[in-house]
């Protein structure tokens, strides 16, 4: 896993809103952070290679703040386990 210091801003921002606010894809961060669509998608790309994000398995999402399940028609990035164990002592 890359280092935490070593990641940039950004990159920090998207694995911070994704432990806060559970599993989402491109689109919505790309529009909640202010970032280009492609941007999103070679960030996200570039977290899961370093370990920090995964895919989120399945046809439906269960999130929280939905009333019922969310069908998955992009592709939904989350925290890892071993990210989400380093992020709880920050």
């Amino acid at each position: 896993m890359k280092a935490w210091n070593a990641l940039h801003r950004h990159e920090q921002d998207i694995v911070l809103d994704i432990r806060d606010n559970g599993p989402d894809c491109a689109k919505f961060l790309s529009r909640r952070h202010g970032l280009a669509l492609r941007e999103t998608m070679d960030l996200l790309s570039a977290l899961e290679q370093h370990g920090w994000l995964q895919r989120v398995k399945g046809t439906f999402l269960f999130k929280r703040g939905f009333k019922k399940p969310k069908h998955m028609n992009h592709t939904y990035y989350s925290v890892t386990r071993q990210a989400h164990r380093f992020l709880r002592g920050l």
